[in-house]
């Protein structure tokens, strides 16, 4: 008999996060204010932006056959600002990482895909922030938001190697 626990303790179901979903030569980023665990659910449903967006996609991959899924609470959106701006910096940040693995996606060829799916010599964002990204954020939110996500990725990417 094969069984396989998986346990993630958080005693509070709320927060911001961002999160990627990986699955072969795709990723797909988003946020959430909700633990990541119910997106990832939304996203695997028939009607899900996950599921919608692997649909358009022309080739015989079976994109559910292996799926990586990565979290992270922004611990400091919680502790740095008031509770009317978590939102907005977590779309900000959201969308900072967006930009970051556009320019430079090397970073996570050589480490995820190195790694995971070493078929795989590109890969391509599913996601899109163009109608979420904050229109109205100060600079210094947006140079906090842009330093997060390059502190986020050197997380992500000591975690994945």
């Amino acid at each position: 008999m094969k069984a396989k626990i998986r346990t993630s303790t958080k005693p509070e179901l709320n927060g911001s996060f961002v999160y990627f979903i990986f699955s072969k030569d795709v990723i797909y980023v988003g946020e959430t204010q909700k633990i990541s665990f119910s997106r990832w659910v939304q996203h695997f449903n028939k009607s899900g932006t996950f599921s919608r967006k692997i649909k358009s996609i022309e080739n015989n991959y079976n994109y559910f056959e292996k799926v990586n899924l990565i979290s992270i609470e922004l611990l400091e959106i919680r502790e740095l600002y008031p509770d009317i701006k978590w939102k907005t910096l977590t779309q900000a940040v959201e969308h900072s990482l967006h930009i970051l693995l556009k320019k430079s996606p090397s970073l996570l060829l050589n480490s995820y895909y190195t790694n995971y799916e070493p078929e795989f010599e590109s890969f391509k964002i599913i996601s899109d922030t163009s109608k979420t990204a904050p229109r109205y954020l100060g600079s210094s939110d947006w140079h906090f938001a842009n330093q997060y996500s390059n502190h986020i990725l050197k997380k992500v990417i000591e975690h994945i190697t």
